[in-house]
């Protein structure tokens, strides 16, 4: 008989419940509380049969316990939005049959070891909002067959593997305060070292799509997609990179497989690969920093008013025969609407941001749109490969349409989106569009 142990959402406090009695327990959920203390070393020892493990939301601190390896049986470790510190210990990777990792929202330092390669049958893995994160992502995570989601953001990683903004020189699985190197910040200037190559942007295994999409964040920028390079070619590029970056003779192994963006995800933020095929948005111009390293994107200058007024003058001299052709041509394109007298106006829909009050007791005009995919869950069961390649083209139809109709995602759930929008005609446009 197995037992579970389930204490979400009731707002406990105190610090994490663990029991000498629990070497029946397979299930221990302690979500969106407020536990306190640290990692319970004993739930190790006590509870080695435990499969899902979730203390997700709570105020937890410390490090994790290397002993969190006797956990053999364990499939999913969630611990984000904690404030777990230190490194993040090797032992984690040594979990023969993890399958979800998430420990985002912390604030871990250090690096993702090579050991990655060990969890094969790992198909989530989200190191994101971890700013003390430095270093690259090795390439050995291209040994995991299983993978479908990588979130790789808020983090210091880079591509070129300059630790910074912080200076650590400890292994990951480093426990031992006497042993370990003190974190600390470092100038944040570029120098040349910290530039990469086209070969270093991405893993060996890795390559930049020919497709882009607006980013989701408000940096007003479009990013390409990151894909899986054929197996034949990965390969032979793991194979001949260097240092850090090369696989040797252990290239071979890469799986044979081929995955593309609706079947594996790999959200990297584009400072990791320094903005490398980034474009900014219409009305939005880059402006490059430390090297070329890092790119913003501005708003654009306003067009010169003295050419407005000039064309006006030109205008009037036309006399009232040609004002009347203009006024006439004017309403007809107002009533057909154009399309890039529409983008005009969304581009200012853009600029202006997600709609809200500029002041306490200010009133504002926002249209909401819940969208739903109709027996998802029950589709998902019967038929989850295809669902899966389904929702990655279900998301980006999303994406597109929001920038588009100039949509703000206020929340995404599953295949669930809530998105708000300036005005009633563009929550319906962005409807009929999907």
């Amino acid at each position: 008989m197995h037992m579970c142990g389930i204490f979400c959402t009731c707002s406990f406090s105190g610090p994490l419940p663990a029991s000498t009695l629990w070497d029946t327990l397979t299930t221990y959920q302690a979500s969106y509380n407020i536990f306190s203390g640290v990692f319970p070393c004993n739930l190790c020892h006590n509870a080695q049969i435990l499969e899902t493990l979730d203390i997700s939301h709570n105020r937890i601190q410390g490090q994790i316990p290397n002993t969190i390896t006797l956990l053999s049986g364990l499939k999913t470790l969630i611990l984000g939005s904690n404030e777990f510190t230190g490194t993040l210990t090797e032992n984690v990777y040594y979990l023969p049959g993890l399958k979800v990792l998430d420990i985002s929202n912390n604030k871990f330092v250090g690096t993702i070891p090579t050991a990655i390669e060990y969890p094969f049958g790992l198909t989530t893995a989200d190191f994101s909002n971890n700013t003390g994160f430095t270093g690259i992502l090795p390439p050995q995570t291209g040994f995991l067959y299983n993978l479908q989601k990588v979130r790789i953001t808020g983090t210091s990683m880079s591509c070129s593997g300059v630790i910074t903004p912080y200076n650590v020189t400890t292994n990951a699985s480093c426990n031992d305060p006497t042993r370990c190197t003190t974190p600390s910040l470092i100038s944040g200037e570029s120098h040349p070292g910290a530039v990469c190559s086209d070969e270093e942007l991405l893993p060996c295994f890795l390559r930049f799509s020919n497709d882009s999409m607006p980013r989701e964040d408000s940096s007003n920028m479009r990013c390409k997609f990151i894909m899986r390079k054929p197996p034949e070619q990965a390969k032979i590029d793991c194979a001949q990179r260097s240092g850090a970056y090369t696989l040797g003779n252990s290239a071979q192994y890469l799986p044979d497989i081929v995955k593309d963006s609706t079947e594996q995800s790999w959200i990297i933020h584009p400072s990791y690969y320094q903005y490398r095929g980034c474009t900014c948005l219409q009305g939005y111009s880059p402006v490059w920093d430390a090297n070329g390293t890092i790119m913003k994107c501005v708003e654009a200058p306003a067009v010169d008013k003295r050419t407005v007024i000039m064309v006006s003058a030109i205008s009037a001299v036309a006399g009232l025969a040609l004002l009347a052709v203009l006024v006439l041509l004017a309403q007809l394109y107002l009533r057909t609407r154009p399309k890039w007298l529409r983008e005009r106006i969304m581009q200012a829909k853009r600029r202006q941001g997600a709609p809200k009050c500029t002041k306490p007791g200010d009133k504002v005009r926002v249209s909401i749109v819940v969208t739903d995919v109709k027996d998802f869950s029950a589709l998902t069961g019967q038929y989850h490969e295809l669902m899966m390649k389904a929702m990655g083209a279900h998301n980006n139809i999303l994406r597109k349409a929001c920038h588009t109709h100039a949509g703000y995602v206020m929340d995404q759930e599953g295949d669930s989106w809530t998105v708000a929008f300036h005005e009633p005609q563009d929550a319906v446009a962005f409807s009929l569009q999907v």
